[in-house]
């Protein structure tokens, strides 16, 4: 919960949509590299 204190105009919606933009990509770079 930190980076809402030091960003406090992100919303934990924003954050987890960031985090789930950055797994789906890390998951297609992990598929085409096999």
């Amino acid at each position: 919960a930190e980076i809402l204190e030091d960003f406090s105009e992100l919303t934990s919606e924003d954050i987890k949509a960031c985090l789930a933009f950055a797994a789906d990509r890390e998951k297609k770079l992990f598929i085409t590299s096999l």
